[in-house]
């Protein structure tokens, strides 16, 4: 209805200015000239009835206006706690037999390209601070998902995180062009990855967390890059990712840039 009630108010001011004037020869003929009156107090009378009845008041429409206003310079604003209410985090311990590491698979479910920072401490049983470390990912895609990766010298028993973003203006993101086919191997997955975009990317890095159930039981990461450091347009790269405990699945985390 405050749809309607606007879509009226244009019209009268259309129409007003319209039959405002005294019709001229060769532009509105009389006829046409009355015309519009009539519509003009049609519709007065149209918005009148509205306002008697209480169904809608210019107070209303001045709010409808006020909201329209606030999402047209908003939208596609960013606004870092909004992103990061946007962002989903999984946190995975892996305690193996030579090394401690804790991960963090974060979603970009936002509008945005990232840059994502996160700072952690870990603490033991005693709740000692025994380590602090800080990692960094550039040309977060939005839609995609990065891998977070600490390793440290001793085992923990839980973790404290903080995470900053801010929007990616420098590099281009280019994991939503890769693809890859995974084959399964002694001790391995043989993966191959093709950039299936225009353009070159940049520094891939694949990092693998092999699962038993729902616990790491192995993790490792592989460049697939050529000489340049690349992957071309339309080119496969194939390495191995080595796991030499058994595992029942694994998942995979890209990064890259241009």
């Amino acid at each position: 209805m405050k749809k309607i009630f606007a879509g009226i108010l244009v019209l009268l001011c259309i129409i007003s200015f319209i039959g405002c004037s005294t019709p001229v020869s060769g532009t509105v003929s009389q006829e046409e000239y009355e015309q519009v009156v009539s519509e003009r107090d049609a519709l007065k009378k149209q918005l009148e009835e509205l306002q008697k009845n209480g169904e809608v008041s210019t107070d209303a429409i001045a709010d409808d206006q006020t909201i329209a206003d606030d999402e047209t310079q908003f939208a596609g604003k960013f606004d870092e706690e909004i992103v990061l209410s946007q962002l989903k985090v999984t946190e995975h311990k892996f305690f193996g037999k030579y090394s401690t590491a804790y991960f963090m698979a974060v979603d970009n479910n936002s509008e945005f390209n990232l840059e994502i920072s996160v700072s952690a401490k870990f603490y033991n049983a005693a709740n000692e601070l025994i380590g602090a470390k800080d990692m960094s990912e550039y040309a977060f895609e939005k839609g995609t998902s990065t891998l977070i990766s600490f390793y440290l010298d001793e085992e923990y028993s839980y973790v404290e995180y903080e995470i900053s973003v801010a929007e990616e203006d420098y590099y281009k993101c280019v994991v939503s062009d890769l693809s890859y086919e995974s084959v399964a191997a002694k001790d391995k997955e043989i993966l191959s990855v093709t950039n299936n975009g225009e353009y070159a990317a940049e520094f891939v890095e694949v990092y693998a967390l092999f699962f038993m159930g729902d616990n790491v039981v192995g993790c490792t990461s592989n460049y697939f890059t050529d000489d340049d450091s690349e992957i071309k347009p339309g080119k496969t790269i194939t390495k191995e990712m080595d796991c030499y405990e058994e595992y029942d699945s694994v998942q995979f985390f890209f990064t890259g840039r241009r």
